[in-house]
């Protein structure tokens, strides 16, 4: 059986938009709002996407085939896509909206559908989830293999605290992680973007520390208050640098802060981006081994963030370094 799409408009199957996977928990209707806001921002078409994880039950002739799912599932389903659209284009009245359900399990269908997208977006834990866990296990499989930038939105911590507090009219903040790497220049032209957009301030984070030698004596304490100066110094030109190039590729007119701290960088953006509109981070940095897919920085800051999470890909995707 193979995926099913309608939606409100004819588009063609290769034309570039947001995926938003839902599967009627808080956090989805969370991401749900975000990618709404983001593909009315950007002019994108929104691909709402809903999985219903049919299990293989034969392999003939070396193709999968997947039990069917109940009428009571697909008449679920169908109600679940059309309230979503419903909600989306009643507050976006212009958006264009296609629906689409797959027999895929949902990190499967997710990825299949990002081969061809401008950015997914996921909740942050779904149905399947553990109350405890602040990643499901989709986000993290979603977010360690899409070819595209992929946001990861929570869910409300209380009713006051919604995704619709994201007002792209108001004063927010977008932070970003910058480390040297060409996934953080690149997190960095995405964060550019989107404070431009949504009308943002723009704080640009770089931690560093330092290994310092047990020095019982303390006869090396001077020199390494020096050596803390020098490199909190450099990573700080570094970082304004980094700004002002992204800023001349851009044009825009962004307001920028620049926070360098000795510190873990997980901590540093988890810490500065509390209250941010949006946390942004490369896939890995100038720490992870090239083959991983997704570095301990990216991971830490997804599990433990409360505020929607973008990682970012850079040029080097597939190529191996």
């Amino acid at each position: 059986m193979s995926d099913t799409e309608s939606g409100n408009v004819r588009v063609p199957s290769d034309t570039t938009g947001i995926v938003v996977g839902v599967d009627g928990s808080p956090a989805s209707r969370a991401a749900l709002e975000w990618a709404a806001r983001e593909a009315a921002d950007r002019g994108l078409e929104l691909l709402v996407l809903h999985a219903l994880s049919m299990p293989v039950v034969g392999v003939p002739l070396g193709h999968p085939f997947r039990m069917a799912p109940s009428q009571d599932l697909t008449d679920w389903s169908t109600r679940l896509l059309q309230d979503a659209v419903d909600h989306v284009t009643g507050s976006h009245p212009g958006l264009e909206v296609r629906t689409r359900v797959s027999m895929l399990d949902a990190a499967h269908a997710l990825l299949q559908a990002s081969r061809t997208a401008e950015m997914v977006v996921v909740g942050s834990r779904g149905l399947g989830g553990v109350a405890s866990a602040f990643l499901g296990s989709v986000s993290i499989r979603v977010t360690a293999h899409a070819p595209c930038s992929v946001v990861v939105v929570p869910a409300p911590e209380e009713p006051a605290s919604t995704a619709e507090g994201r007002d792209h009219g108001s004063a927010s903040r977008v932070v970003v992680g910058l480390d040297g790497s060409r996934d953080a220049e690149a997190a960095l032209r995405f964060a550019f973007e989107e404070a431009a957009r949504t009308r943002s301030d723009l704080v640009a984070v770089h931690a560093w520390t330092v290994s310092v030698p047990l020095d019982p004596t303390g006869f090396a304490a001077a020199s390494h208050a020096a050596e803390r100066e020098s490199l909190a110094a450099h990573a700080d030109g570094y970082v304004r640098a980094a700004v002002e190039e992204t800023r001349r590729e851009h044009a825009e007119d962004v307001p920028v802060s620049v926070v360098v701290v000795e510190d873990q960088a997980a901590h540093a953006l988890l810490s500065t981006g509390a209250d941010a509109g949006l946390i942004v981070v490369g896939s890995r940095g100038r720490g992870g081994f090239a083959g991983l897919l997704l570095g301990s920085v990216s991971q830490s800051v997804l599990h433990h963030a409360r505020v929607p999470v973008a990682v970012v890909r850079g040029p080097h995707r597939g190529s191996g370094n």
